[in-house]
């Protein structure tokens, strides 16, 4: 998210809070971790349908393929004009923001935005949260691959090696644009995939370990590591060390999902089951895409020139802030992202949005 958004948080929290709180709203703030919650959570429904289809990717690769780009990239290329738009008319001077790194594209960035190779080139030009859309987007080219190894070798092992390669290149790499494109996600990504087969598939194996009553305990205790390591390390040291913190954090993101799918604890689903959070779900695609220039347009000519204190500042953002960023996305998400869906889902969309225009009402 926005840097002015960010340092408000870390400064007022560090201010009134100790080392670990301001460090996770940074650090939530920043976007990173979700990030890799969300890579967990994609192979998780990425392979649902897989497992009920007998380990077989639904319609084929090619078909897989083509329901990805439909979904994926109309969405993200109006994204990408809008970001390019309000850079070269309204946000397009330097603020003292983290901003100031997506103005400076050039034809180059465009150029790697278009192919989707912006997290090995021109990264955070445009908009600074695009990164994640390409590493999402090449592991969808590897999913099919996966699937195979999967009804070769089982889910655990090709979890267990997709770990090992992911962060193998991340460290041998490092310093290079290779681990400029997180290659450890492959592991998380897999964390997801193994998820669903302990939640839908009928093998005895996976049968006992969804019965199992310590997802919620390995989640809290994934959680805990954690915030231990960010309290250990501090702020400064915390955010060059993400790869560490995405281990757990993967974890953390798998066993919630097995847990909650088994719908013993009431409380977290019927929180999940919250209509308008379900609601602003149906379009949460967009309101990543295009919240990052929209946050800058308010925070410049809405709230800096108004002199507010720094918490001020971060409640209005939170509260104002949000409100309108999802306006602004849903009419994004009409326009640029629903006429793409498929027939089912842009049914499960509609509904969902007069379910939650009325529990609005």
């Amino acid at each position: 998210m926005n840097h002015a958004y960010a340092q408000t948080w870390t400064e007022w929290a560090g201010e009134r809070a100790p080392g670990v709180l301001s460090l996770f709203g940074y650090s939530m703030v920043a976007g990173h971790l979700a990030v890799s919650v969300f890579i967990v959570i994609s192979g998780f429904c990425l392979t649902l349908p897989v497992v009920d289809a007998g380990d077989q990717v639904r319609g084929g690769n090619r078909k897989f393929f083509e329901r990805r780009a439909r979904r994926i990239l109309p969405p993200y290329y109006g994204a990408l004009i809008l970001s390019l738009l309000l850079i070269a008319t309204i946000i397009g001077k330097p603020t003292g923001t983290l901003w100031d790194v997506p103005i400076k594209a050039d034809w180059r960035a465009v150029v790697a935005h278009l192919l989707l190779l912006q997290d090995f080139f021109r990264t955070g030009l445009i908009n600074y949260v695009f990164w994640s859309i390409a590493v999402e987007w090449h592991l969808y080219f590897l999913f099919p691959a996966l699937v195979w190894g999967i009804r070769r070798f089982g889910a655990p092992r090709v979890a267990a090696v997709a770990l090992l390669v992911g962060y193998a290149l991340r460290f041998g790499f490092d310093g290079t644009r290779v681990a400029r494109a997180n290659p450890h996600y492959l592991g998380l990504f897999c964390f997801g995939m193994l998820a669903a087969y302990v939640v839908r598939s009928p093998r005895p194996e996976f049968a006992r370990a969804r019965a199992s009553q310590g997802w919620m305990w390995l989640a809290a205790g994934a959680l805990a590591v954690t915030a231990a390591l960010c309290g250990v390390w501090g702020l400064e040291a915390s955010e060059t060390r993400f790869q560490y913190l995405d281990l757990p954090v993967g974890v953390m993101a798998a066993a919630t999902l097995v847990h909650s799918s088994a719908g013993r604890t009431r409380w977290l689903t019927r929180f999940l089951s919250f209509r308008p959070l379900v609601f602003v779900g149906t379009f949460s695609y967009s309101v990543y895409l295009v919240h990052a220039p929209l946050l800058q347009v308010i925070w410049q000519y809405g709230l800096n020139p108004l002199g507010m204190r720094r918490d001020v500042m971060f409640v209005s953002l939170l509260t104002l802030g949000l409100v309108l960023v999802l306006g602004f996305a849903y009419l994004f998400f009409r326009i640029c992202e629903e006429p793409f869906m498929g027939s089912s889902a842009r049914d499960a969309a509609r509904r969902q949005s007069a379910r939650g225009a009325t529990s609005a009402a």
